[in-house]
């Protein structure tokens, strides 16, 4: 039995939303300026993340049913799930990026370093790397990527199920990678 799409489309709508908040307050400095813009970005990017392994694992599963019965279609399986997998890593490194954030405005990260100085050292290392994601041209970059990501294995899982000739979208995604 296919559960894949049961997981799929709440990590879906998490990240789009997030991307499009991202995306927009980086624009747009009256929403930048929102107290609530960091909280929310925030957790819809960790639940985001945290369902999208829900998904990639279901999706693993699939693929191997896939794979076992030798279905015509598994080309375009094996594509999606490497698009799948690349766009989630894009948003793991923006949740890894937030979450240092969030352990350095609460203090935790200095305190769990406490007097080690190699802790200290990485500790330091780490904010660093979230300040260059977060406070960069980068961050806004690598949320539309992630979203273009999302549309692209979206359109092939579409494409998998309804066929590339559903609507023009897919259409268009699928003759990128296979033409006829």
């Amino acid at each position: 039995m296919n559960i894949h799409p049961l997981f799929v489309h709440f990590p879906i709508g998490m990240l789009v939303v997030y991307s499009v908040l991202e995306i927009g307050a980086y624009f747009l400095p009256a929403l930048r300026r929102q107290s609530w813009l960091f909280p929310v970005k925030t957790f819809l990017l960790l639940v985001g993340v945290l369902a999208a392994f829900a998904a990639l694992v279901t999706g693993g599963i699939t693929e191997g049913i896939l794979k076992e019965e030798a279905d015509p279609n598994f080309f375009m399986v094996e594509t999606h799930s490497s698009f799948a997998a690349a766009t989630t890593i894009l948003y793991i490194i923006l949740a890894g990026a937030y979450l240092i954030r969030v352990f350095d405005q609460n203090g935790w990260g200095d305190r769990i370093a406490g007097t080690n100085n190699l802790l200290i050292r990485l500790w330091n290392w780490k904010k660093k790397g979230a300040h260059v994601v977060l406070d960069t041209w980068l961050l806004p970059v690598l949320a539309l990527v992630a979203l273009v990501g999302m549309f692209v294995t979206g359109a092939l899982g579409a494409a998998i199920v309804y066929g590339p000739d559903e609507d023009p979208f897919i259409t268009f995604v699928y003759h990128l990678f296979w033409a006829e």
